[in-house]
């Protein structure tokens, strides 16, 4: 069973630098025995998790912080500065956004709820 302090260290680590990456999840051991997939489809899976978490403005913070669906994405600072601004909000909001959607993707994937036909 994987450890649930370490899968959300995993999910923190990829949000950083340019964010979601296969070089970065397949670093990732405990997303990864999570999901328990090949690393392509794992990607798949893990991108449609966090789509999946909605389209409020913490949903949107955590799809900012993994740089999901973004041609070129910018430094984590400079993407988290973005969505702060359009949203009207403090960059430490936007954190602990962060935060909150990591805890929730974090035990969704200890209790095995991924998404169908990914």
């Amino acid at each position: 069973m994987v450890e649930l302090e370490r899968l959300r260290d995993n999910l923190k680590y990829i949000r950083r630098g340019r964010g979601f990456t296969f070089a970065k999840l397949a670093e990732c051991q405990y997303v990864m025995e999570a999901l328990s997939v090949p690393l392509r489809v794992a990607y798949e899976r893990l991108a449609g998790m966090v789509r999946m978490l909605g389209e409020d403005v913490q949903a949107m913070a955590l799809r900012n912080a993994y740089a999901i669906d973004m041609p070129a994405p910018d430094t984590l600072t400079r993407r988290r500065e973005r969505i702060a601004g359009i949203h009207g909000l403090s960059i430490d909001t936007i954190e602990l956004y962060e935060r909150n959607m990591i805890d929730e993707l974090a035990l969704r994937l200890m209790h095995g709820e991924l998404p169908v036909g990914s």
